[in-house]
This record gives C-alpha cells, structure tokens and sequence, in this order.
C-alpha cells in the first residue's frame, strides 16, 4: 500500500491550504530519496531523468490523494475530529498544560506546564549534570565542522561521497538540544533526561 496517507481533516481545509501542504511533503519526501540515491553507494547523478519523472510521479500522487473528495460520512468524520482537535489545543492553551510521550511507556502524560518546569529544575540541582547556556553556540560548531570537513578532503584524507554524505546542511541542522519525558511507572512522576542530536551538525561525523 502507500507509504503516505493524508489526514483527514485536511479535505475540509482550503484548497490553497492543502496546496501548501502538498508542496511541503513533497519536498520532503523528494529530497530524501534525492539523496539516497545519489549518496553511497547508489551515486546517480542528480541530472538523471528518473529524478524527473519520480518527482512528476510524487505530485500527481499527492494532488490525486489530496483532492479525491471524501465520502458524506468521511466528511462527517473529519469535521468532527477537527473541532475535537481545537477544543483540546484551546484547552491546553487556556489551562498553560504540557503533553508529553511516557518513560518506557505507551500513553501520554498530561499535566501542569508549570509543575513540569519545577521537575526538570528539581532534576538540575540533584544532579548538576547540564548547565545552561549562555549564547546558542549553533553557527560556532557548524563552521568548525565544515572547516574540518574542508580540510580533510583538502587534504584527500577522505573520499568527495564521505566528504559529501558528512557535510552538514544549515537549512535543516539544529543545535543539540535537551528534554524530559516523564517517568510515570515511579512515584512522584520524576523526569528522565533525552539529549536530542539527530539534527545536529556533528551528528554525520559522529557515525
């Protein structure tokens, strides 16, 4: 079956809205096949014609998807769940609440914006582990791993494929981050530390 199934509630939307949408998965998913495919160890140029067609082929599919209209009944349903999903957003908007995945667990955890911000506070002083920064160190380290990178091939150290599959994107790298995901199975619902850094700029280097 399809790998990509559209919501929904996004057939009752405005056609210039679901026009946006489809441009940006459509981007998303294109570039991603792009550069599989043109990385190791596939390595076809991106002036290949298949990329063309799989593009052409990738839109269609979206507008087809995008613009069936939906059953008296699926509309139905849609709208239904669409005015559930802003009753909940202005709920947790107006009450300043938090949802979070659960530790080690498969529900959601629903509480105090406020009271969640003293955990992980609380989880700073017991165990001064992090400190927090004070400036965003982002174009810093991006620049020190191109400069690396750059060097490196200068240096025919590493390969133009390596050189290229570890070159960090600005537009889609982010600064290493840290969050909390709490831990309900354990009294008084403490938090477990998560160190994001998929997206960061050392993470190709780093594998």
């Amino acid at each position: 079956g399809p790998s990509y199934i559209r919501l929904n509630q996004s057939a009752i939307r405005p056609k210039h809205q679901q026009e946006t949408e489809i441009e940006k998965h459509h981007k998303d998913i294109y570039s991603k096949v792009e550069t599989h495919l043109t990385g190791y160890p596939h390595h076809i140029p991106r002036n290949n014609p298949i990329f063309k067609k799989y593009s052409d082929h990738l839109l269609d599919y979206f507008n087809h998807t995008y613009f069936t209209p939906l059953s008296c009944k699926d509309q139905l349903i849609s709208r239904e769940q669409a005015q559930i999903l802003g009753s909940t957003r202005r709920i947790i908007q107006n009450m300043n609440l938090v949802i979070r995945v659960t530790d080690k667990g498969i529900n959601f955890y629903i509480g105090s914006a406020i009271e969640f911000e003293k955990k992980a506070q609380k989880f700073f002083s017991d165990t001064n582990a992090f400190i927090e920064l004070s400036s965003n160190p982002f174009n810093e380290i991006l620049d020190k791993v191109t400069q690396l990178l750059n060097a490196l091939r200068g240096k025919d150290l590493i390969r133009k494929w390596q050189y290229e599959q570890m070159m960090p994107d600005r537009t889609k790298c982010e600064l290493a981050h840290l969050y909390f995901n709490p831990k309900t199975h354990k009294d008084g619902i403490p938090v477990r530390p998560i160190e994001s850094t998929i997206h960061a700029s050392t993470t190709k280097i780093s594998k």
